[in-house]
């Protein structure tokens, strides 16, 4: 994975623990997504909002924010508390601490959540800069997308 003459050693897993697929893994992010949307959709319907409605960009600027929230607090609570979220349940995925291998503490579990949420809450960028978040697990040897690497965390099959 590293060039012949760079010095730095080659990076190791905690024992026990394989790596999870890209594949499992954006399968997982895609499922969260769409769990992360279903409050917010509720929340817009109830709000009095139908499809046809004209959006301003004030209201789609809070329907980011909001959108941007859920998703940090589902993220923030399921990592912290369990190690996964719902889409890494379906998927057979867990976080880990790279140092251990264990379920992350909740500080890293913070940092895990609030990288993606800084990204995706950007005015027109967030797409964009999301998707190199997540994006970055497919250029490392761990898989770790910017979120891991701040939080020192990989994904891994569950055993």
């Amino acid at each position: 994975m590293f060039p012949a003459n760079d010095d730095r050693p080659a990076p190791t897993l905690p024992p026990g623990v394989v790596l999870a697929s890209l594949g499992r893994r954006a399968l997982g992010a895609i499922l969260d997504q769409f769990l992360v949307l279903i409050p917010v959709a509720i929340g817009v319907v109830i709000s009095g909002y139908r499809p046809g409605d004209d959006l301003t960009e004030e209201t789609l600027i809070w329907l980011n924010a909001i959108t941007v929230a859920v998703a940090f607090v589902y993220e923030l609570l399921m990592i912290g508390l369990v190690g996964r979220t719902v889409g890494k349940f379906a998927t057979g995925t867990r976080v880990a601490s790279l140092a251990t291998g264990a379920r992350p503490g909740w500080f890293s579990a913070s940092q895990r959540a609030v990288v993606p949420a800084v990204a995706a809450a950007v005015p027109e960028w967030g797409f964009l800069l999301g998707s190199i978040v997540y994006g970055l697990a497919a250029l490392g040897p761990l898989r770790q997308g910017l979120h891991d690497r701040a939080a020192g965390t990989i994904v891994v099959m569950a055993r």
